[in-house]
């Protein structure tokens, strides 16, 4: 079964509700919960593949057709012909996001590319110190190393959980870590052109380890994810900080190790993007070498909203962004916490300055011009004490005269005293 034919289920599922695998007495239980009637619908779509005797192999095209199937059917039943309050439409848009997850799982290994893969997508390469060491252990791919990277790690995990159940640590049991540490990749955008994708500088990129890569991968925050509805939900109530600053590190460690689940066809962008902010995600590839723009995650955003979710226009597409802003907030308020304020009242700090505690009660200190202490001819006041200038006008008036030998030698025309003939 192909995507195209669930598409076109979904959408004439009003129109023709007596389709063979949805009766609504076998298909819909007694549980009103989203989750718990997706399921019911789900085992109804795989018991009905069972009874069909044409059927082949289940591959994993046919999981994913059958979950978006039965999410579709789902959707409409449970959100479809009735109002919404502001939560329902942000849950609906959520609930979406997650069931996609659910069906296509971007942490599998399929979503590394070929480093041959064509010049428009992104890719993981060998990092050229590691290539060697990859070949003698019989990888020539990162999706490769990757690959068994992972595996090693599941192994290990149950290794010590068994040796846990029989009182040992860590330091008593012996793990084969084997090369992975060792083994490095390097992340290349996509570009518009081969010539430009061969001219990126590989060791300007900060190289990861596979076992990196691949630890991430395994604890992708969907990975265990049985109930989208319910995840959902999480997002919507969550305002534990411990939680958010989880949240928040497994988006760093996507944009740090695994950036290629924030490709347009990955649908853990979106995931992503509910936590961190474009800015957030462009200066952490640009903190690794990775030149990634503003505008890129955001094309990138708008072609997987279209093309994974059907959301085309800015009314699609606005429950969702209206959420992804508020919940950035929330998760930037709880790593983040703004300073306290300075309570009212509070104590006051200490003085730096060895002056009073309290303004002056003298007047001001004269700051205008002060005429400079004048020299006596006449031999008067030679002593200690010197009589002080008289009193400075600071109007365009003369100033009155200083000594009787200037008086007298400026004559009765420049005596301030006598009043002036204006006749």
């Amino acid at each position: 079964m192909s995507p195209a034919p669930v598409l076109q289920t979904a959408t004439t599922l009003p129109s023709s509700p007596q389709q063979p695998h949805t009766p609504t007495s076998t298909a819909i239980p007694a549980s009103k919960h989203f989750d718990d009637i997706f399921h019911a619908k789900f085992m109804h779509i795989i018991q009905e593949w069972k009874n069909d005797p044409s059927r082949g192999q289940l591959t994993q095209k046919d999981r994913k057709a059958f979950i978006e199937n039965a999410f579709f059917e789902t959707d409409e039943l449970y959100f479809g012909r009735r109002m919404m309050t502001d939560l329902e439409i942000k849950l609906r848009a959520l609930t979406k996001v997650f069931y996609k997850v659910l069906a296509e799982e971007p942490w599998s290994e399929d979503w590394i590319r070929a480093p041959d893969v064509e010049r428009k997508l992104s890719k993981f390469e060998m990092h050229e110190d590691s290539v060697a060491l990859a070949k003698q252990y019989g990888f020539t791919t990162p999706r490769e190393a990757v690959k068994a990277a992972r595996e090693a790690g599941i192994k290990n995990a149950e290794t010590y959980k068994e040796a846990q159940k029989e009182g040992k640590s860590l330091q008593d049991i012996k793990l084969d870590r084997g090369p992975f540490a060792d083994i490095e990749i390097v992340y290349i955008a996509g570009t518009v052109s081969s010539s430009a994708t061969s001219k990126i500088d590989r060791s300007s990129i900060y190289p990861v380890s596979v076992s990196s890569v691949a630890n991430v991968l395994q604890n992708h925050i969907c990975r265990d994810m049985v109930r989208p509805f319910s995840m959902a939900e999480r997002f919507v109530n969550c305002t534990d900080t411990k939680e958010l600053e989880d949240m928040r590190r497994f988006a760093c460690n996507v944009c740090d190790f695994c950036p290629h689940l924030l490709d347009n066809d990955n649908v853990s962008l979106l995931v992503v993007l509910l936590i961190l902010s474009r800015s957030d995600c462009c200066r952490r590839f640009e903190a690794n070498g990775i030149r990634i723009e503003g505008s890129t995650i955001s094309h990138r955003k708008a072609e997987c909203m279209k093309n994974k979710m059907g959301w085309k226009t800015s009314e699609d597409k606005k429950p969702y962004d209206n959420f992804a802003q508020e919940f950035q907030t929330r998760v930037k308020n709880a790593c983040f916490p703004a300073p306290r304020a300075q309570r009212i009242g509070g104590r006051k700090p200490p003085r730096n300055s060895s002056g009073p505690a309290t303004p002056p009660i003298y007047a001001q200190p004269h700051m205008g011009y002060v005429a400079p202490p004048q020299v006596r001819n006449d031999n008067v006041n030679t002593g200690i004490n010197v009589a002080a200038p008289p009193p400075q006008n600071h109007f365009s008036q003369a100033a009155p005269p200083a000594i009787k030998d200037q008086r007298a030698s400026i004559g009765t025309i420049s005596n301030t005293a006598e009043p002036m003939d204006l006749s």
